[in-house]
């Protein structure tokens, strides 16, 4: 018998991926049962950005460019984060595509053993989507379902550009792809039709609001957008109640019915993101969720960090904290409680997630 004949109905994935997989629940148990420290690297690898979105002032950052870590010292820090337990690699920035190596750090991150994922603004994906063979997910920021969202973004052709680029990756790599939209004042009415964008195309989409007009003592009408066109908090349980919605209708949200349900009934959570995630920037440099201190792991390390005090206090404070208004931040919480209904509903939306559907042809 030709032993092709029992994987050929399998899905395109080879061993290392599987074993990669395996190590990153591996580590998010250990985590949650454990060491209750985190399992996934966010790694905001550039201060750079080439859009200048009115939702954000991090595009303001990229003068700063010139203190983003060199490809070596990168390659540094994964192995850093590799020997702490981590085993997932989250990119973003600014626009990590930015960077002339984003390539490198994507092959190496992948043969380290992490699964690698990406958030992007899509706008060099049809350009470097052959570099970008051993991404596993690619999550493109799309805030509207026609050409207003270039005045979102403050650049002409972004939707464009991330259309086609999400063409071009679906048919030249294996990556999961799903679109993320941030709701703010700008782009309030375009809720449902981006979730019948998404399910045209046959990927998943995942919703947040803008950060509410909230101030922790580190913020000023000039360095946030967010006092201008964050939602209040009645518009904000008014988003939560169309997610809800939409949801219940099978449109293709990553969010799961339990989270969505539960923001819009109002329920205290417990938030473990701290446990799962530890942000590091440009500079390597740890930050909390509110920025109200920093560790520098130039002098220091990820194992010296997770033993001290900041850290511990940062972990008990989250767990009580409820101001994120985050819909990912509190599915994440779930998914690492191993909250049954949370689990069940993630297994529900698999397909979303891995593209089962065709792509697109544009």
């Amino acid at each position: 018998m030709n032993d092709s004949r029992s994987t050929e109905n399998l899905p395109r994935m080879q061993i290392n991926d599987i074993s990669r997989y395996l190590g990153t629940a591996g580590s998010m148990i250990r985590s949650r049962l454990f060491t209750h420290t985190p399992f996934f690297l966010a790694h905001a690898v550039t201060f750079g950005c080439n859009s200048r979105c009115q939702s954000c002032t991090y595009w303001k950052l990229t003068p700063k460019m010139k203190y983003d870590l060199p490809t070596e010292e990168v390659f540094q820090l994964l192995d850093e984060a590799y020997a702490a337990g981590m085993r997932g690699y989250y990119m973003f920035g600014g626009e990590p595509l930015v960077r002339r190596d984003i390539g490198e750090i994507v092959d190496y991150a992948k043969h380290k053993g992490f699964v690698t994922v990406m958030n992007t603004n899509g706008s060099f994906l049809e350009k470097k989507s052959r570099e970008l063979e051993n991404l596993d997910f690619a999550f493109v920021s799309v805030d509207y379902f026609n050409d207003y969202d270039d005045i979102i973004r403050g650049r002409s052709g972004t939707f464009n550009e991330a259309m086609r680029g999400i063409g071009v990756m679906r048919s030249t790599t294996n990556a999961k792809i799903a679109l993320v939209t941030t709701i703010s004042r700008l782009n309030w009415t375009a809720i449902e039709p981006m979730a019948k964008l998404a399910r045209g195309m046959g990927i998943g989409i995942s919703f947040n609001s803008i950060e509410q007009s909230m101030d922790f003592g580190l913020t000023t009408n000039e360095t946030t957008p967010n006092f201008d066109i964050g939602l209040s908090s009645e518009r904000l349980q008014e988003f939560y109640r169309i997610l809800l919605k939409l949801k219940r209708e099978g449109y293709p949200l990553m969010e799961t019915e339990k989270v969505l349900r539960e923001y819009v009934e109002g329920k205290p959570w417990k938030c473990d993101f701290p446990k799962m995630f530890v942000y590091v920037t440009p500079d390597k440099k740890i930050y909390n969720c509110n920025y109200a201190y920093h560790y520098d792991l130039k002098e220091g390390s990820f194992s010296d960090y997770f033993s001290g005090q900041d850290f511990t206090n940062y972990v008990k404070e989250a767990e009580s904290c409820n101001r994120c208004v985050r819909t990912c931040v509190r599915g994440y919480s779930y998914t690492y409680n191993m909250l049954p209904a949370q689990i069940l509903g993630l297994a529900g939306q698999a397909k979303s997630l891995f593209n089962t559907e065709k792509p697109v042809k544009l």
